[in-house]
C-alpha cells in the first residue's frame, strides 16, 4: 500500500484515484480470503481496509467537500450522504467480520456500492477540485492524507498486537 503524500504537482483525481485503486486491491484480497474462508486473513485485511477507507473519506470531508459545498451545495450534500451510508455499511460489515458472520454476497454488494461512489466522486468532486484547488493546498491535502492513514494503521496494529 502506498502511503506517501505524492508530489505536489499530482492531480487530486490521480491521488484519490490511487487511493481508490488501493482500496479496490484490498477488496480483491478480501474476496479471496472470504472465498477461502480464511477468517484470520479476513480480519487482518478488514482492519487495513477500514483504516484506509476512513482516512480517505475524512480527507475528502476536511479538504474538498467544504469547498465544494460553497460552489455546488447539491453535489457536496450528495457526496456527504454517500459517505454517511458508506460509514454505516462499514460499521455493519465490520461487526459481521468480527463475529465471523459476514457473507460473500454482502461483501460483493458493498464493493459495488464503493465502485459506484468512486465513479461519482471522480466525475463530480475530483474534476472540480483539480480546477479549483491550488498546488499548495493539494500538497497539504496529500500530506495529511498520508499522516492520517499512517496514524490509523499504527493504531490498528497496536490493537491487533494486544
Amino acid at each position: 500500500m502506498t502511503i506517501s503524500g505524492g508530489p505536489a504537482s499530482a492531480t487530486i483525481r490521480a491521488r484519490f484515484g490511487q487511493d481508490h485503486q488501493e482500496i479496490e486491491e484490498l477488496l480483491r484480497q478480501l474476496l479471496l480470503a472470504f472465498e477461502a474462508d480464511d477468517r484470520a486473513r479476513v480480519g487482518a485485511l478488514w482492519s487495513v481496509f477500514d483504516a484506509q477507507l476512513l482516512a480517505h473519506l475524512d480527507a475528502e470531508e476536511k479538504h474538498l467537500v467544504p469547498r465544494l459545498l460553497r460552489a455546488n451545495e447539491r453535489a457536496a450534500r450528495s457526496i456527504l450522504e454517500e459517505h454517511r451510508h458508506i460509514r454505516s455499511r462499514l460499521t455493519e460489515l465490520g461487526t459481521q467480520v468480527d463475529l465471523h458472520l459476514i457473507r460473500l454476497p454482502a461483501a460483493r454488494a458493498f464493493i459495488d456500492e464503493l465502485r459506484a461512489h468512486a465513479r461519482h466522486e471522480d466525475q463530480v468532486l475530483y474534476e472540480w477540485a483539480d480546477a479549483e484547488v491550488s498546488e499548495a493546498e493539494k500538497h497539504s491535502l496529500f500530506g495529511e492524507l498520508s499522516d492520517v492513514l499512517k496514524a490509523r494503521l499504527l493504531a490498528r496494529a497496536s490493537v491487533v498486537a494486544s
